[in-house]
């Protein structure tokens, strides 16, 4: 796996600790093929500069700084980004001493490129969009009272197609018309495209309910397990799936159903950023009702193009690594200080008056002389 080097920093640090952890959780151990390392939520709050936050709801614990919330639980699978669900692929365990270990698998794969895309190793620029209308042909799907899934997909993808191609991506369907695909032939699709990203449209079925939106990508790697094409990209499919996931239901206002992993042999066989989007269920009766419209459908596809958007500026290999630095505002520069107003000139003190008798002219004085 490849991780970011801070990242990697990090978990080198907190190997000893976490092993130690392990070592108090004989389930963790209990067989090598499941053998899964945890680090502690307490040093990952650091690493991320979140702080502590006192949650509303009984069993979860929050971490946030101003841009990310952190919720996890009340579910032991359960975790919240940014107010969006994501269904853990390893549950939480408790160290005993009240801090929560969480999964290096869902750290690395899932937590770190979601909340930081551009350091993705296998980022690269996205020009072309797969999408596959999920079933067709004799294969109608999911089937509710309004809307059958084979035909609501095709219809989805060619708004979809529309869209993206208003943003300048290229744009290839699997099949341009409602007929049986096999997955071979889906996955041969996907994997002959340049530069691509791959988004399988489908509906859900359940009881009548049940209805959200579901996100899924392939279960990532993990120790012991298989290789497969899609573990290459276990990082972005996850940054793909978030990005997606949460324009659709901020956009729809949809129940969210969360962001999965399973293993789908679609999505396990895709080399490149794939992910299944489930918009909604077929089996729910105000649910379906909306699917069935143009309008809905249309709200649907403007955001999953917001959300591949997302995706692709944050994937680029020319996203910048680092945050912007901060721009440190100039000194503010002293105001002149105005010259004090010139102050009236003072009165003259009048003078004095004298008891002395004017002196007589000298005129005067030599006309009496004459005389």
């Amino acid at each position: 796996m490849t991780i970011a080097p801070t990242l990697r920093a990090l978990i080198l640090s907190m190997a000893t600790l976490s092993s130690t952890a392990i070592a108090q959780e004989p389930s963790a151990v209990s067989a090598p093929a499941q053998e899964v390392r945890y680090l502690p939520l307490e040093q990952l709050r650091s690493f991320y500069k979140l702080m502590p936050r006192q949650s509303g709801r009984q069993g979860v614990r929050t971490v946030s700084n101003a841009g990310t919330v952190l919720e996890l639980g009340p579910g032991m699978r359960e975790l919240s980004i940014g107010g969006y669900r994501w269904q853990l692929s390893h549950p939480l365990k408790d160290d005993g001493a009240g801090d929560l270990l969480i999964s290096e698998v869902d750290m690395v794969k899932l937590i770190d490129p979601v909340l930081r895309p551009s350091y993705i190793a296998e980022r690269r620029l996205v020009r072309t969009v797969v999408i596959d209308p999920g079933h067709g042909g004799y294969d109608t799907g999911a089937t509710g009272d309004y809307v059958h899934e084979a035909d609501f997909t095709m219809q989805l993808a060619h708004e979809l197609q529309a869209q993206l191609t208003k943003r300048g991506y290229t744009v290839v369907l699997t099949h341009e018309q409602n007929r049986h695909m096999s997955d071979q032939q889906r996955i041969a699709c996907a994997n002959g495209a340049d530069a691509a990203i791959f988004i399988s449209l489908h509906l859900n079925c359940g009881r009548s309910d049940i209805q959200g939106i579901e996100t899924y990508t392939a279960a990532p790697d993990a120790p012991g397990a298989q290789r497969l094409p899609a573990h290459k990209h276990d990082a972005a499919n996850a940054a793909l799936a978030f990005a997606v996931h949460s324009s659709l239901v901020a956009a729809t206002g949809a129940q969210d159903g969360a962001c999965r992993r399973a293993q789908y042999s679609l999505l396990n066989s895709i080399d490149c950023p794939a992910i299944m989007v489930l918009a909604g269920y077929a089996t729910h009766k105000d649910e379906g009702s909306k699917l069935a419209t143009p309008e809905y459908r249309t709200k649907l596809a403007e955001a999953i193009t917001e959300g591949v958007s997302t995706f692709a500026r944050a994937i680029n290999p020319d996203a910048k690594l680092e945050p912007q630095p901060e721009v440190v505002p100039e000194p503010a520069k002293p105001e002149p200080v105005a010259a004090p107003a010139p102050q009236p000139a003072k009165p003259k003190p009048k003078a004095k008056a004298s008891n002395k008798k004017p002196a007589k002219s000298n005129k005067r004085r030599n006309n009496r002389r004459r005389r």
